[in-house]
């Protein structure tokens, strides 16, 4: 009894009831895809910067490809963007929770 509450059937937490940080069987982490979403929304800048510089320098007259790479690129850094915003609300929440 601990402080006047029994402990009696309360088992502490052991490495198989612990979270962890593995992926589950056939899947990636979290952490793999989140870092995966990051390097393909930086892949998207990058190429449509070099649409861009493509299209200022002459080596390209397509207009529509440059602003359709663009719009992919906003596209993806926002939706990044919302889900950074969605994860510090949670753990903001889980901060703000009483032990």
């Amino acid at each position: 009894m601990i402080n006047g509450i029994p402990t009696t059937g309360v088992t502490p937490p052991t490495t198989s009831t612990a979270i962890s940080t593995a992926p589950t069987a056939g899947g990636a982490s979290f952490s793999d895809m989140l870092k995966n979403s990051i390097d393909e929304v930086a892949k998207l800048q990058q190429d449509a910067s070099q649409a861009t510089q493509d299209l200022l320098t002459g080596r390209t007259e397509d207009v529509t490809g440059v602003f359709t790479a663009m719009e992919k690129s906003d596209v993806a850094f926002k939706t990044l963007l919302a889900i950074r915003g969605k994860l510090m609300d949670a753990f903001d929440e889980i901060k703000n929770m009483p032990i």
